[in-house]
């Protein structure tokens, strides 16, 4: 609560000196629980600015801070691919959804154009989103398997079926029998999708794009065994072994973290190995 005063005060001071400036106040933060109560606040205003921007015509690159950007890609040629949101793979988190449907997609790196379809697709993510906080990776991947009802564009559409269950038709989308996917020793990551895909939700009309992972790198230590090729734009690298990133807070192991991707991933090509079923 303390820190709220100052919050403002730097906020009037940046508007004052012509920074460009959103208010996002949150108020009551709970800094007694980091992560059940302020994390998940402070991904819920994300959420509400996120709309608010969207609704003001700015197409947006939402992106952690944590994430590592290994070359320039021009956000107009995302726009010129036409379609409505970009997302990349996560790993297995939530992990209900992740048995289920053997993806999820990662909320802490997306594109999302501004346009009547995404809004839409964000009106269920902040319906989901109850109240002041929510953990947004959880409320995004149960708006995209739950509520989209995505009609995904395969070639052969071998990966649709009816769920034995309820009966109803359910469209499994890059998670099929002849879909790659990583080999590694590593149980977190062994077996997660490569390839990216395509659709279109037959709720919102908005168009999908899934960045494969090489583009859009997400796995959990493996380096540098499985650096991406030099066409990744960004990684999004994570768990280190001790033994790699020595021990210490979680931001000094993450800033080693740093250092490792750049010094053997960063322009230079990775060795992939894939696991045809």
């Amino acid at each position: 609560m303390k820190q709220q005063p100052r919050i403002r005060q730097t906020f009037q001071f940046l508007k004052s000196n012509n920074y460009r400036t959103i208010p996002c106040f949150i108020e009551n933060p709970q800094y007694d629980k980091p992560v059940k109560g302020l994390w998940q606040q402070i991904m819920s205003a994300r959420l509400r600015v996120t709309m608010a921007l969207l609704k003001g015509g700015a197409s947006l690159l939402i992106s952690d801070v944590d994430n590592v950007f290994s070359r320039y890609v021009d956000l107009k040629g995302l726009l010129e691919e036409g379609y409505d949101v970009f997302h990349a793979y996560e790993m297995r988190y939530p992990v209900s959804i992740f048995k289920e449907f053997g993806f999820v997609v990662c909320s802490g790196f997306q594109f999302l154009r501004s346009s009547p379809r995404t809004i839409k697709f964000l009106e269920l993510v902040l319906a989901r989103c109850r109240g002041k906080k929510c953990d947004d990776q959880v409320t995004y991947n149960e708006v995209f398997f739950r509520d989209l009802d995505i009609e995904w564009h395969h070639p052969n559409n071998y990966n649709n079926e009816i769920n034995k269950q309820d009966g109803k038709f359910r469209s499994f989308g890059p998670n099929h029998e002849g879909a790659l996917r990583i080999t590694s020793n590593n149980t977190e990551n062994d077996g997660l999708l490569v390839e990216g895909a395509t659709g279109i939700s037959r709720v919102t009309n908005h168009t999908i794009k899934i960045w494969d992972r090489d583009f859009a790198w997400r796995l959990a230590g493996d380096l540098p065994e499985k650096c991406p090729s030099l066409n990744n734009w960004v990684g999004m690298p994570t768990k280190i072994p001790a033994e790699v990133s020595g021990k210490g807070q979680k931001i000094r192991k993450k800033i080693e973290l740093f250092k490792i991707w750049d010094e053997y991933c960063l322009n230079k090509t990775g060795q992939w190995l894939y696991r045809l079923p």
